[in-house]
């Protein structure tokens, strides 16, 4: 079940939802019947905040571009933005070069080749992948010695930087979720 909410953060970190997906969200109530529950106040906030929200896909729409395309001067790729930047017209960083090496490792580069060049989907995917396979030992040392040295300030970021309570429900959602992941 766990790699089921990895496709959900996915989903909307690779565009915001219609306004026909966040009304079946609402109709089948998929945030008050979230799959994973715990008793931790954050999951209950976070899963609050998504219920009981009534912005439409205009409002989302717009939160997300301003937190991952650009930012009111048109700005790309805010810090709050994850991206590993390619030879065409971006810059690799150390990090960047050291997870794809990882993901070489673990022959999961081919199955990436038609996905887009973000850090946090990548890396979701991979973890996705891991957990899938019962990969607990290279989990956990994939999110203690990788993901996690630049996850959880991207995620504080987020939360503070979304304007909606559906990115900041879902910032806060993940973090619940890798919290207790670990």
């Amino acid at each position: 079940m766990k790699h089921l909410a990895i496709d959900i953060f996915i989903t909307f970190f690779k565009n915001p939802p219609k306004q026909d997906l966040l009304k079946k969200i609402q109709e089948e109530q998929l945030w008050q019947r979230w799959f994973l529950k715990n008793e931790n106040p954050l999951q209950k906030q976070a899963l609050k905040l998504l219920s009981y929200s009534k912005e439409d896909e205009k409002m989302i729409g717009y939160d997300f571009t301003c937190l991952f395309l650009s930012d009111i001067d048109f700005v790309k790729a805010p810090p709050y933005a994850s991206f590993y930047l390619d030879k065409d017209k971006e810059i690799y960083s150390n990090n960047s070069e050291k997870v794809k090496n990882i993901f070489l490792k673990y022959n999961f580069l081919t199955f990436l080749e038609n996905e887009p060049q973000d850090s946090l989907i990548n890396e979701l995917l991979f973890i996705k992948e891991l957990l899938k396979n019962n990969n607990e030992e290279i989990l956990k040392e994939f999110l203690e010695k990788e993901f996690f040295t630049w996850f959880n300030a991207w995620n504080e970021d987020l939360e503070k930087e979304a304007k909606s309570d559906f990115y900041k429900g879902l910032a806060m959602l993940m973090r619940d979720f890798f919290n207790n992941l670990t």
